[in-house]
């Protein structure tokens, strides 16, 4: 029995320290996986100092946009202001030359009828005027022919005249001769029969 117990004591001292060594190695592991996760939450913690960081400068550009977007909602609005009372000032001004335009149309419509009125009295006097010209016109040829005709039937007359003064003159010739004329008669005579002797040449 004594001579076992150094050996029961190394084999409880090598369970111990194998004991103790694995919890070292779990320590270890334990200690490593510690780290691991330190190094972890220290890149997370860089991470979402940056993303706070940008977080940050956007929410600034966000408040910036907003400041601007709300001085030109302000602007927006002031113009708006300006411009309702520009239509209001121009939907005067369009109801006033309306009225004018109307009162320019009726007139424009009034002297348009007058005129219109006037254009008819003048072509009717066209008309009229035109109806004399052409009776005027047919007048004067009447006239001519009427001139013409007569012209002719004054040349007829004249040569049947002459004509008869010849016959006239040859049957007093071709007769006895008469008693002897007195000297009245003998100039009468004389005054014309150098007409009628040339008129019968």
């Amino acid at each position: 029995m004594p001579c076992h117990r150094p050996n029961t004591w190394y084999e409880d001292l090598k369970l111990e320290h194998e004991e103790v060594m694995t919890d070292l190695q779990r320590l270890q592991n334990e200690n490593t996986e510690a780290s691991e996760k330190v190094d972890e939450l220290a890149n997370l913690t860089v991470f979402y100092r940056g993303l706070h960081g940008q977080v940050l400068m956007e929410h600034t550009q966000l408040k910036e946009q907003v400041a601007m977007l709300r001085q030109e909602k302000k602007n927006r609005t002031e113009d708006w202001v300006l411009l309702k009372h520009h239509l209001e000032t121009l939907k005067l001004i369009c109801e006033d030359q309306e009225e004018e335009t109307s009162d320019l149309q009726t007139q424009q419509q009034q002297e348009f009828e007058r005129l219109e009125g006037s254009l008819q009295v003048l072509m009717k006097q066209k008309e009229m005027i035109t109806q004399e010209k052409d009776l005027a016109e047919k007048l004067q040829h009447h006239f001519e022919v009427s001139q013409i005709r007569s012209e002719k039937l004054i040349h007829e007359l004249e040569q049947a005249t002459a004509q008869d003064d010849c016959l006239l003159q040859k049957e007093l010739l071709n007769q006895e001769p008469p008693a002897e004329p007195n000297l009245r008669e003998i100039l009468d005579y004389n005054a014309l029969s150098p007409y009628y002797f040339i008129s019968c040449v």
